[in-house]
């Protein structure tokens, strides 16, 4: 009975158990299998199935006001496995001075350090089957055959990211048979959570209203209580448990839902025109490992970020343009690779004539093109590395989720999305672009452009992630943030929040790896409650 489709249960049953769990994200997945064996009854409450299914997925829906963003039915799954059924698999810890209260960063300051999560970062890299040497220098240089590029007094510092691949690249997935095999967890497949009864005082949570798709309504009771469902749908869910208090759950100081963060990605930052044309970028290209792909990153030192006053960001080498390939998007080149392509599988092109004047037309591009094909290594001499920054946003009140007046499938107000930011992270965009050309300058590694225009932020809209952050922020003052260190909600004794919505502030990394760390760490207390 590890697996239950809810809608096979009688309308008005209760679920009973030690600890009820809202979501089987990776959260959720962590929380539930670290039980795995135990004597704690867990009732895991997923909103899908094992996979895709429309009509639960409609249920994701919502609106999008504020700085322009994805439908929110795209950017966010109902199944198990949550979101990363769509991720991209990146993962690496935090840096040590994204927990630490930066000055310069308004509202940034988590109520612990980094040596708090080390243990469970550990943990979190063997649930995405990622060996944990992975993510040192040493590991990665003797992988790749290649060492990472020196700066000046260190002030640019090399990160190794992972990507996790195969199996484990669709958590639930990956997870099921540990699942389905458990004694004492029990997954409830298609159970949407849409009410959470509290007491007079809101002080205590007593159960949940669970309601199917075809139309049952259940209770789920336990001592405690786990919101794992996302940075969205956690405020969504605490916002519309408004029966004892009008403004939410856990809102008594209006904090529910703000705070939203993003990691801001500019794809078309800069170029690097190295100095040396045979400037070994091994380092930062992507390398398949046994468990996905791993490559190097850039960022600013400690140091740096401090006397710059600069949020966390991190730099990757995209596209790689050498003396072959710089001018391939012209015709003549476009048609020349037609040309090779259709001879090496024995064929006649499309457009024989028109290709064969393109490549006429553009002979000198072609000749040139075919002598460094021919008499140098494919990826040199090197012309330009395109390179792409994700940074940090600065924590913001007036960003933000609420609930729209539109209403899903069960009469409960959808949620709005308000994504904004503050002049503060346009600022950092210019700080960053000036960091970044004078320390590449200093190093005399090469010549940094900016291509993107001034004003940062004022002028372009960032690439969104899908990354879903900070709604339900982390601090000991209930003035200050939603949850405690713990994670336990302010105002109700036994129901905790899980997920990337609790962080305080985002670093430079994907958040997947520190949602599973701090699930980890949750479960752990959890586990130390029943002592």
């Amino acid at each position: 009975m590890a697996f239950v489709d809810t809608r096979t249960l009688g309308d008005g049953e209760v679920i009973e158990a030690d600890i009820c769990i809202i979501g089987a994200g990776p959260a959720g997945l962590a929380i539930a299998t670290a039980f795995e064996g135990d004597s704690t009854r867990i009732a895991l409450l997923e909103s899908g199935d094992n996979g895709f299914d429309d009509d639960t997925q409609a249920l994701a829906a919502g609106e999008v006001v504020g700085i322009p963003y994805p439908d929110l039915d795209v950017v966010r799954l109902r199944m198990l496995g949550g979101s990363s059924n769509h991720w991209g698999g990146n993962i690496r810890p935090m840096d040590a001075l994204d927990f630490e209260v930066r000055d310069w960063i308004p509202n940034s300051g988590w109520p612990f350090g980094l040596e708090e999560l080390q243990p469970y970062y550990k943990r979190a890299a063997e649930f995405c089957g990622v060996p944990n040497e992975a993510f040192e220098i040493a590991s990665q240089q003797a992988a790749v055959g290649a060492s990472p590029w020196s700066f000046a007094d260190d002030a640019i510092a090399t990160q190794v990211f992972q990507t996790v691949g195969g199996e484990a690249r669709a958590l639930g997935a990956y997870h099921e048979e540990t699942l389905e095999n458990s004694s004492n967890v029990t997954t409830y497949l298609f159970a949407n959570v849409v009410d959470i009864t509290t007491d007079d005082l809101s002080s205590q949570v007593s159960e949940l209203t669970i309601r199917t798709l075809n139309d049952k309504t259940l209770k789920a009771r336990a001592k405690h209580y786990v919101l794992a469902a996302g940075g969205i749908e956690n405020p969504r869910i605490l916002l519309l448990a408004n029966k004892t208090r009008a403004a939410g759950l856990g809102n008594e100081n209006d904090l529910v839902g703000r705070y939203f963060m993003e990691h801001l990605t500019s794809p078309d930052f800069a170029l690097l025109f190295p100095s040396d044309p045979q400037l070994d970028f091994r380092f930062y290209k992507d390398f398949e490992a046994d468990w996905g792909e791993t490559w190097g990153m850039l960022t600013f030192s400690e140091e740096v970020q401090r006397s710059a006053g600069l949020v966390n960001a991190r730099f990757q080498a995209a596209k790689i343009t050498n003396e072959f390939n710089k001018n391939i998007d012209e015709p003549g080149m476009q048609s020349l690779t037609k040309l090779v392509q259709a001879g090496s599988s024995g064929r006649v092109p499309d457009e024989l004539e028109r290709h064969l004047a393109n490549v006429i037309a553009d002979i000198d591009d072609v000749a040139q093109s075919g002598y460094y094909r021919l008499f140098h290594h494919p990826n040199y001499p090197l012309v330009s590395i395109d390179l792409v920054v994700i940074s940090e946003q600065i924590p913001n009140p007036d960003s933000r989720v609420y609930l729209s007046q539109e209403k899903d499938r069960f009469g409960q107000n959808r949620c709005v999305l308000d994504w904004r930011l503050t002049d503060l992270d346009s600022e950092n965009l210019t700080r960053i672009s000036d960091q970044i050309q004078r320390q590449f300058g200093r190093s005399e590694l090469g010549r940094v452009r900016i291509q993107l225009p001034e004003g940062g932020y004022k002028n372009i809209n960032p690439h969104p992630h899908y990354h879903h952050m900070g709604t339900t922020r982390m601090d000991n003052d209930p003035k200050r943030g939603v949850v405690d260190a713990n994670c336990r909600l302010h105002e109700a004794s036994n129901l905790y929040v899980a997920g990337s919505s609790v962080f305080p502030t985002v670093g430079n990394v994907n958040p997947t790896l520190t949602i599973i760390a701090l699930a980890y760490r949750l479960a752990d207390h959890l586990k130390g409650l029943k002592s």
